[in-house]
């Protein structure tokens, strides 16, 4: 096997108390030709201090602050990372959750055992008292459909499993949106399917992530960024190839989404929404629909009542179709 070397990025905010667990597992790694790339995004606690212990003595540990003319989050920090990349291969990889300590040996091997362009690996999760959850990231890792199925939610995977071969992260212009918050990683990925990059399905746990309460797993602030990767998704559905299965389903998590901005009273956004998308792809009777809710939530937000009726035109998974 080459001795390639591997850049690990990792981007951090205020993760402290966490990051040392991380950087300790990336430290135990079979494979020593790794370089760590972290990028702060601003922390206010001592990341910055936590992490200058461990550069003192492993020098293949780097730390930057990430520009401030940068967008905030993790796409800008993973991208300005990338920028300070010296590695044949690039793993992306999160600040509180830890890698398997064979992780880099295993993918380094497949990915070089043909023309593979990226790893696909399993991820399951612990708690803060270190006990697994036994729960997979996802059953299934790959499909003979892999767009439709990876939108659908029946195939997937963490962004903290691949390793990419990094020339055709650049030939291909691959980065992450960095105006998405979160759902950043689910576009990435669906980039890379979109471009027909080429993965080895490796069917084994390599990643354990944290659960804890700091990670942002709440509904109302992903819908804004859900939106907008639905709302491409949807513009762009016949050159992507969905099928109607993907279609429909795309349509009520996209009326869904705007539900919630509806309940969270954020009218401005949802209107935003609703006149880019055009509401052409949908029938009538869901436009009036559509127009009725963002009704209901002006009346909501200045005069408190409809919430009842917002609730209730959350579309579950089998619901009507639009």
């Amino acid at each position: 096997m080459e001795q390639k070397l591997i850049s690990i990025i990792i981007p951090t905010y205020n993760r402290a108390h966490l990051i040392g667990e991380t950087i300790v597992s990336i430290q135990g790694q079979t494979y020593p030709h790794w370089e760590c790339i972290i990028v702060d995004d601003g922390s206010t606690d001592n990341t910055e201090e936590i992490v200058r212990t461990y550069i003192e003595t492993d020098s293949r540990i780097a730390y930057y602050k990430k520009p401030k003319h940068l967008p905030k989050g993790p796409s800008a920090a993973r991208n300005y990372g990338f920028s300070k990349s010296k590695g044949d291969y690039i793993n992306w990889f999160d600040s509180d959750d830890l890698m398997h300590p064979e992780k880099l040996d295993i993918d380094l091997k497949n990915i070089q055992s043909g023309d593979y362009d990226f790893t696909i690996s399993q991820s399951d999760f612990f708690n803060n008292n270190g006990k697994s959850s036994e729960i997979l990231w996802n059953a299934n890792l790959w499909s003979n459909n892999p767009v439709n199925d990876f939108i659908l939610h029946e195939i997937g995977w963490s962004v903290n499993v691949p390793l990419w071969r990094k020339s055709v992260l650049i030939k291909f212009g691959l980065s992450f949106d960095e105006y998405l918050i979160t759902a950043d990683d689910f576009d990435y990925h669906l980039k890379a399917l979109f471009n027909k990059m080429k993965p080895v399905i490796l069917n084994r746990v390599l990643v354990s992530q944290r659960q804890h309460e700091h990670r942002l797993n709440d509904f109302v602030n992903k819908a804004p960024f859900k939106l907008k990767v639905n709302l491409y998704l949807i513009r762009n559905k016949k050159e992507l190839g969905l099928d109607d299965v993907t279609i429909k389903r795309l349509r009520r998590r996209y009326y869904n989404q705007m539900i919630v901005l509806l309940r969270h009273k954020d009218l401005k956004l949802t209107w935003f929404y609703i006149k880019s998308l055009g509401l052409y792809d949908f029938k009538i009777n869901t436009r009036l629909k559509i127009y009725k809710n963002f009704i209901i939530g002006f009346f909501y937000k200045y005069c408190g009542f409809g919430y009842k009726y917002l609730n209730m035109e959350i579309l579950r998974k089998n619901g009507k179709e639009l």
